[in-house]
């Protein structure tokens, strides 16, 4: 006997320590037009401060939020795909969505753009407009098209050269990005970011739709096509950073149409300055650079994968 609820849509949330911003995330999806056939997953990552326990309290009269706790931080694609084996063994859904705890969504129609956009232009992953306000940036799409070997190979350069930046015990590279994001909150630094964006202008094609092109992860749109092909929404072959390029690469292997659309749009808040004011100059550098070690490693697999 079947016993799954069919949703229209399940909204797969990956929390780790910070309860206000994932709940900030959930009302955000819950006030959505439309909303009501659909469901929120959110799974806490083992976050150490027992902030997935208090969402677990906060949601345990909401039968539209589901929360999983997992006993083990296992980074970003394997954590997406305890959720979503969650979702595949309780709901058949049309869409799976996942998003950042740092995700909001200002268009209350976002829903209704979603399925008109896929009865005219059908795919098996999406993406919408990711826009990050404090840094007055579009982050999506990061590439117009799939890397090859050689554009991969250059990247990995261009961050090992942002690394060795970095390991030096001062660099006016990185005191710059120190000061950049403990401040960026500052309304002065804000503007200022803001005039150099106008002058310098945004390089990605966020204003036109396109296929074909990496999507940015904060926030991705999965077809019930590819949910029931698929036991595994990420290939869980990196911790965390990269997997957007991974992912590009095993559409275009099976030739399954990935989309932007810019009619959709999603607000992107990292943690922000309160997080890198708690840090010393040098902790925020260790910080950076393990990032840049695991994008390079992701870009590496990349490489080997094509």
């Amino acid at each position: 006997m079947n016993t799954k609820q069919d949703v229209h849509i399940c909204f797969l949330v990956l929390h780790y320590l910070d309860i206000e911003l994932t709940a900030k995330t959930i009302e955000s999806i819950r006030g959505l037009n439309n909303f009501g056939n659909s469901k929120i997953v959110v799974v806490d990552n083992a976050s150490p401060n027992g902030s997935g326990e208090l969402l677990e309290q906060k949601y345990k009269e909401r039968k539209d939020v589901h929360i999983i706790l997992s006993e083990s931080n296992n980074g970003f694609s394997a954590g997406n795909n305890i959720g979503f084996l969650y979702i595949k063994h309780n709901f058949i859904s049309d869409f799976v969505i996942t998003v950042n705890n740092d995700v909001l969504f200002p268009q209350k129609d976002f829903i209704d753009k979603l399925d008109a956009l896929y009865k005219l232009e059908p795919f098996w992953i999406a993406g919408p407009d990711i826009y990050e306000p404090h840094r007055d940036y579009h982050s999506s799409p990061m590439y117009e098209h799939s890397l090859s070997a050689q554009e991969a190979e250059k990247v990995i350069k261009n961050m090992e050269r942002e690394r060795q930046k970095l390991v030096k015990k001062f660099s006016l590279y990185g005191i710059k990005l120190y000061v950049r994001d403990c401040l960026r909150e500052n309304y002065k630094i804000r503007l200022f970011i803001r005039l150099n964006r106008l002058v310098r202008g945004q390089k990605r094609k966020y204003r036109e739709r396109s296929e074909g092109i990496v999507l940015q992860g904060a926030c991705l749109i999965f077809d019930k096509r590819y949910c029931d092909k698929n036991s595994e929404l990420f290939l869980p072959l990196t911790f965390m950073y990269g997997e957007e390029i991974l992912l590009t690469l095993q559409c275009v292997k099976n030739n399954w149409e990935i989309r932007y659309f810019p009619e959709l749009i999603v607000w992107h808040f990292s943690r922000g300055s309160s997080q890198c004011m708690k840090m010393s100059y040098r902790e925020y550098c260790k910080k950076v650079i393990l990032e840049l070690d695991r994008r390079q490693e992701a870009y590496r697999i990349y490489t080997e994968q094509l």
